[in-house]
């Protein structure tokens, strides 16, 4: 049973813009003009906008090696395989028109990429054969971000994105104001000077100290610790980095033999399979684990090596990667609340990860991280520090009916049957030389996703406090966030069929910020709409009809008609 409702008298997050219900507002008034729009060179609306006693600055003319050396490094798999496949031809056309292709293309977006930091807007033309102009207004800005990798670090130039709280994962490239690259010196003061209009949100600020408004001046929350790549290898960043060294090695041919063909791996082989199944298995993924892991610490501290989260006023800075500088803006005005990443895998050497639920943040790989894997202390201070309330972080949760613990049960122990399953088809198959995978490899299973399940409970809950929403769930992806009800535009409560032979439910609270719906697991049904109605108060009014009997129930759920 579905039953999405939004509060009375509050306003739904605008399509295009993830700022709605913030306490800085940046929705649109009737006749107002959107934070940020792409228009053609020849439309009058850019003539308005372009301040005439500003100047028009163009990219650091050092793109032209930048860009063309980033492209390349990009395209080397295509290069290796080309020449690779081609190692007997006498030419390299193919190669020297890309080579040529990417040049040309790096001369021609300098050429045409100039902008303007205007009184009231900045300016971005870009474009040779189809021109575009991006348009910001100032007072719409909400943060100035700035990354550079290898290359950009070595020819001292930045890549700065303005952000006015749009949600990113809803941008085009086209509709993104971001320079690839400017001078390195000049950033800082870009920055500052785009974040100006900031100072109207901070009392703590005055005109003496507006100038001297950035990272720097601002006072540290947490700093990266080379003790925190211990908890790299408990993660699958390791694992990715190696299939992919696989899959090139394994492109390669000769490549792959020759790494086979070691006396150190030979020889670990070899030994491993002397010990006998299911042994050599374990033996053979322990050894592969090690080797990922090897390549997580340095893939965590390539990542995250001086990573640094700063406070200054209505803004959080973040800064990260010692390859791959990236410096963030967040703007505290958009933060609705955090969520602490807490995987059975990293909770198991006392690690875990902090993420902002924020307005406006990128999704998924690219996504804003509070704090990398860390310790659980850790973690829990920032949190804390950031929320400006020990009690959200701290707090026992309400467990929720056995029945759902049951749940937790049956549904952990469907993947065991699976497993099961293929092990005796596999006996069947083979005969008695697989009985050894039926005797060792079904109680392992067995007692993995009862151990697994058992956590999924242990992690299951919710707490209601005034104006706040926690809830916890999951153990192989287990988190527990926290998010403020002025946050919330909507409710969902649903039931499957099998929820509803149980008489639980799920609550799921829609807001613009983070991953969009964070969901209270198997409540019990009959207090569903009640959780809603305690941080939305009126949100069930709509089911309030005169002349009902007084015992009648929604059928949403645990609302009672008057």
């Amino acid at each position: 049973m579905t039953g999405p409702e939004t509060a009375p008298g509050a306003a739904r997050a605008p399509e295009h813009d993830d700022e709605g219900g913030a306490s800085v507002d940046t929705t649109l008034a009737p006749g107002a003009e959107p934070a940020e729009e792409v228009l053609s060179a020849d439309e009058p609306e850019v003539a308005e906008r372009v301040d005439p006693e500003a100047p028009w600055d163009r990219l650091s003319w050092r793109m032209l090696l930048v860009h063309p050396l980033g492209m390349l490094t990009r395209l080397l798999p295509l290069f290796v395989i080309s020449l690779w496949l081609g190692s007997n031809r006498s030419n390299y056309w193919f190669e020297i028109i890309v080579v040529s292709l990417v040049v040309v293309g790096s001369v021609l977006r300098w050429l045409s990429t100039s902008y303007q930091i205007g009184r009231t807007h900045i300016i971005l033309k870009k474009g040779f054969f189809s021109r575009q102009v991006v348009t910001v207004a100032r007072q719409r800005i909400r943060s100035v971000d700035f990354e550079s990798d290898l290359f950009h670090r070595v020819l001292k130039v930045s890549i700065v994105e303005v952000g006015t709280g749009r949600a990113d994962s809803g941008k085009s490239d086209a509709e993104r104001f971001r320079l690839d690259a400017i001078d390195t010196t000049l950033v800082e003061s870009l920055r500052d000077e785009l974040l100006k209009h900031r100072r109207a949100l901070d009392p703590s600020l005055d005109v003496e100290d507006e100038d001297q408004w950035g990272s720097k001046y601002g006072e540290d929350i947490a700093r990266w610790k080379v003790t925190w790549s211990r908890f790299a290898p408990f993660s699958f960043i390791g694992f990715g980095v190696l299939f992919s060294l696989w899959l090139i090695t394994w492109q390669m041919g000769d490549m792959h033999d020759r790494i086979m063909d070691l006396a150190v791996v030979e020889g670990t082989i070899a030994w491993l399979d002397s010990l006998g199944q299911p042994w050599a298995l374990v033996g053979k993924g322990i050894a592969i684990w090690l080797v990922a892991g090897v390549l997580a610490v340095i893939t965590y501290a390539i990542r995250y090596g001086k990573y640094a989260l700063t406070e200054r006023g209505q803004l959080l800075y973040v800064q990260n990667g010692i390859l791959r500088r990236k410096h963030q803006a967040l703007d505290k005005a958009r933060l609705r609340g955090v969520e602490m990443r807490l995987p059975v895998y990293l909770r198991m050497v006392g690690g875990g990860r902090l993420e902002p639920i924020m307005t406006g943040t990128k999704k998924g790989s690219t996504a804003s991280t509070l704090l990398p894997q860390a310790p659980i202390k850790d973690m829990r201070r920032v949190a804390i520090r950031i929320l400006g309330d020990a009690t959200p972080v701290t707090v026992p949760l309400r467990r929720h009916p056995w029945k759902a613990a049951r749940r937790r049960i049956t549904r952990g122990l469907l993947p065991f049957w699976i497993v099961a399953g293929i092990l005796v088809l596999v006996r069947i198959d083979t005969g008695p030389s697989a009985d050894i995978w039926v005797v060792w490899g079904i109680p392992a299973a067995l007692l993995l996703f009862l151990l697994l399940s058992a956590d999924r409970i242990r992690m299951l809950g919710h707490a209601l406090l005034p104006d706040t929403l926690v809830t916890s769930s999951g153990s192989w992806t287990a988190k527990r966030s926290v998010l403020e009800a002025d946050g919330i535009i909507g409710w969902t409560v649903t039931q499957s069929v099998f929820q509803r032979s149980a008489g639980v439910a799920t609550v799921s609270a829609a807001t613009p910020a983070g991953t969009g719906v964070y969901s209270v697991i198997d409540i019990d049904a009959g207090e569903a709409w009640s959780l809603a109605e305690a941080l939305t108060p009126g949100i069930t009014d709509v089911w309030n009809h005169q002349g009902d009997d007084p015992g009648r129930v929604s059928p949403s759920m645990g609302v009672p008609r008057s």
